[in-house]
């Protein structure tokens, strides 16, 4: 016996026992069974019955057995490799659950009456975070629900200086915009009793006198179920950079193409929900990749929306925050992934 089949003796045995130690666990699923099962038995048969691969290989067109070896590892790998992104996402799944549960577990759990909720995200914006929640409250709303998505600089003392006015949940550790979200929405699911919910940015950038057209449309089409703000349905006083606008417009198209929704703004934080379709919204991906994620379940759900032009602000302050414009591919092929192949 050559060195090489001690080899593949050696990885059959060890195959073989960890088949039957994910079996006992019960984490098997068919994929599963059917590539252990065929690489078993390919290594088996090469260990002790080489010549046999003489006659495989011929199937295939190849030269030589030790093709179809290198190319059937490959793909062996590349599975491998696609299992474990699997579980290293399903980790990150796992670890924002619990910190979602401690979030509102640390909150007394109050029942939220009125006709608009603000849900809002707050990470790092102690320098415009008490003229975004003092506007809110000066234009007569007095429902606010923060999640302080770990914020280190003085956000979180600001907010506790709001805590008899505000509900106040914190995230143990940052998990971006969509864990805010799912929070959010998780909170409004067990303890919600509000008409409609508004999410809004933290770093000013939303006039809260646009919130009147979405209440009004709401409360004369019944059959809507969200108004999304937009930024480009009309002219507006949106004074954004003509290379952002350029990348937001091919967001339209990827939207439109991958979830089959038309919108004019696919990628707008400024929106309104009623209350009752909350339970029917979950997201589970996480970064600037959960817009997309929403705007997908809006078309999947069959989610009856209506698009109303809004004004954004953008300060020197809030375009420093901004995103960097190359991650929109990132964004894309994340969506993509997520929603084929996950």
């Amino acid at each position: 016996m050559t060195l090489l089949q001690i080899f593949f003796v050696i990885s059959w045995i060890i195959i073989f026992i960890l088949s039957i130690d994910i079996a006992r666990k019960q984490k098997f699923n068919a994929i599963h069974f059917i590539i252990f099962l065929f690489v078993w038995v390919f290594l088996l048969i090469f260990s002790f019955f080489p010549g046999a691969l003489n006659y495989v290989w011929r199937i295939f067109w190849l030269q030589r057995w030790a093709d179809l070896l290198v190319y059937s590892s490959i793909i062996f790998l590349l599975y491998f490799v696609l299992l474990l992104l699997k579980k290293i996402e399903d980790n990150k799944d796992d670890l924002t659950k619990f910190i979602r549960e401690m979030a509102i577990y640390n909150w007394p759990k109050e029942k939220v009456h009125g006709e608009v909720l603000f849900l809002v995200r707050v990470y790092n914006e102690d320098k415009v975070l008490k003229d975004t929640i003092d506007s809110i409250f000066e234009a007569g709303y007095n429902n606010i629900l923060v999640v302080n998505d770990w914020s280190t600089d003085e956000s979180k003392e600001i907010l506790e200086s709001y805590k008899d006015k505000i509900i106040l949940l914190n995230h143990l550790k940052n998990r971006w915009g969509w864990a805010a979200l799912e929070t959010w929405f998780e909170y409004i699911r067990r303890y919600g009793k509000t008409d409609y919910v508004c999410t809004f940015d933290a770093d000013w950038q939303h006039s809260i006198k646009d919130l009147e057209k979405f209440i009004k449309i709401l409360d004369k089409n019944k059959d809507i179920d969200v108004v999304l703000g937009s930024r480009f349905i009309t002219k507006t006083n949106t004074n954004i950079w003509i290379v952002r606008k350029i990348i937001l417009k091919l967001g339209i198209l990827f939207t439109f193409f991958v979830s089959n929704i038309k919108l004019t703004d696919s990628h707008n934080w400024y929106r309104v929900f009623r209350t009752k379709i909350i339970k029917d919204i979950r997201l589970s991906i996480d970064d600037m990749t959960y817009a997309s994620e929403m705007m997908d379940i809006i078309a999947s759900e069959d989610l009856k929306f209506m698009e109303v032009p809004v004004d954004i602000k953008y300060t020197e302050y809030s375009l420093w925050k901004w995103q960097k414009s190359s991650n929109a591919i990132n964004i894309a092929l994340k969506f993509i992934w997520n929603k084929f192949f996950r």
